[in-house]
């Protein structure tokens, strides 16, 4: 699968060299694609490159948008022709009224399927799952069954059991949950994980 990670910090490069080291393909996105940061990216993920945004949105089966929740909808805007593509949103964001991130990133990419995940949870866990050191379960929230069925692929890749709650209207859910993460990340500690026993 080739994956467009748009975002070259800790998330993104987690979760990339985490898919590049299952045989993913990943293009390490960026306006500029030979900033250092995001070169070291790619040369340290098996089979990965730098791209523009432009490259990895045209050229990827699925994009991750892993940058700040406060300007993710903006950049969505800048980029023509979501049909079809599948668009991981980790963000966290609640609208005053209440509504969700992954929401207004799908009212600003139509026709994109866009899959709420990897939110709920630090960096700091998703590196715990991705090398091996503990299990958890990802909640995802989102409207496509194929979309649902190739992301929950992907969290299975960084070691964690994928848990579809619903459609993209329970992203608001996953978003409050962030903030209970957060908050008892402070006497827990942030490699914590949420582990769902059904």
């Amino acid at each position: 699968m080739r994956i467009g990670v748009i975002g070259s910090g800790r998330l993104g490069g987690t979760l990339g060299q985490a898919w590049g080291a299952m045989d993913h393909e990943v293009l390490f996105a960026s306006r500029d694609p030979t900033q250092g940061s995001v070169v070291d990216l790619a040369v340290a993920t098996r089979g990965a490159r730098t791209a523009t945004l432009e490259e990895a949105h045209a050229a990827s089966d699925v994009l991750l948008l892993a940058v700040p929740g406060n300007v993710a909808e903006m950049l969505v805007r800048t980029l023509d022709g979501w049909t079809g593509k599948v668009l991981i949103d980790p963000t966290n964001h609640l609208a005053p009224d209440g509504s969700s991130n992954a929401e207004a990133i799908q009212r600003a990419a139509p026709g994109a399927r866009v899959v709420k995940a990897f939110n709920v949870m630090g960096v700091e866990a998703l590196e715990r799952a991705a090398t091996g050191n503990a299990t958890g379960t990802m909640p995802i929230a989102g409207n496509d069954d194929e979309a649902i069925a190739i992301v929950s692929r992907l969290v299975n890749d960084v070691g964690l059991t994928p848990l579809h709650v619903g459609g993209l209207a329970m992203a608001t859910s996953l978003e409050q949950l962030s903030s209970v993460w957060i908050a008892w990340s402070r006497t827990l500690g942030r490699r914590f994980l949420w582990d769902v026993v059904r």
